[in-house]
């Protein structure tokens, strides 16, 4: 790009000096420079030199900005959510190659790069992920939530955590709905803003937490189908068995340590009680302690 870029801005420079000049063939490129330095043509002069800066800085910002790439996959994979949903594109990209190939991604061989060319097998994946995705993964996840409720329910008293809630409310702090009628009673915007913004945060905070345990349980639901596929194909090695034989004895170890650490989040994300609906508002606080208390001396 940057040699035809070049070549045309070169030959339209040349133009301009033989219009000038009156000579149409010059008999080296040195007369071109000494006769443009001579007469003031300064805008040949800069393109001669700008070009060439400009392609090397075009390698220089193409080596940083692969840097930079670098980098920002390494922030993102800190960011639970973009590391869980890669796990599972890999797993089944993992398992996608399993069938087709009967191997998996740890058995990736030089032969097997001829499958990214065979677009039809790579459309036959991505339309038979994105259906895993948007539909077959949902419905399971809510058969699995469902599930999980009514054996919660059925379990003994001291097996299940309770989470008793006082009824006692911070000091400064209101119902959000008294905070509302509040400000539909008053017709203040101030106070309708305040509620509205703080229904946007709790909103975006229940689906940051919902989306946290869905991508959770689907990545276990991803390694367990790993796991078993490979075992259902001779000859094939997954990516989860890969994991597990080259952990060898420290195995068990590792999965159930996973398996609790998935547990906690998922309990926390599915079957947590959800907070008190309160806002900070110390004005409304007082006028509804200084009302609860007379309530309180009247029985």
């Amino acid at each position: 790009m940057w040699q035809s870029f070049e070549r045309r801005c070169h030959h339209h420079c040349r133009r301009m000096l033989s219009r000038q000049s009156g000579i149409r063939h010059w008999p080296s490129p040195n007369s071109e420079v000494r006769y443009a330095a001579q007469t003031g043509c300064i805008f040949w002069l800069f393109m001669k030199g700008e070009f060439q800066l400009a392609k090397e800085g075009a390698n220089q910002t193409s080596g940083a900005s692969s840097i930079e790439k670098g980098l920002g996959v390494l922030e993102r994979a800190w960011d639970a959510q973009w590391a869980l949903r890669l796990i599972c594109v890999v797993l089944f990209f993992d398992m996608a190659m399993m069938l087709h190939a009967r191997r998996g991604l740890w058995q990736w061989s030089v032969e097997d790069k001829a499958l990214l060319s065979n677009v039809g097998w790579i459309a036959l994946t991505l339309v038979a992920f994105s259906f895993l995705a948007a539909i077959v993964t949902p419905a399971l996840l809510l058969l699995l939530r469902q599930v999980s409720f009514i054996v919660l329910e059925r379990l003994p008293a001291f097996l299940t955590v309770s989470d008793d809630r006082t009824n006692q409310r911070p000091l400064g702090y209101v119902p959000a709905r008294a905070l509302r009628d509040l400000a539909l009673h008053e017709k203040d915007d101030f106070l309708l803003r305040m509620y509205e913004a703080h229904e946007r945060d709790k909103k975006a905070g229940r689906q940051s937490r919902e989306r946290a345990g869905e991508l959770t349980a689907a990545a276990l639901l991803a390694a367990l189908a790993d796991w078993l596929l490979a075992h259902w194909i001779p000859g094939s090695v997954g990516l989860i068995g890969a994991i597990i034989e080259a952990l060898a004895g420290w195995a068990s170890v590792a999965t159930a340590a996973i398996l609790l650490c998935a547990g906690v989040i998922l309990k926390w994300t599915w079957f947590s009680a959800d907070a008190p609906d309160l806002i900070y508002y110390p004005p409304l606080d007082r006028e509804l302690r200084d009302k609860e208390r007379k309530d309180g001396g009247m029985l």
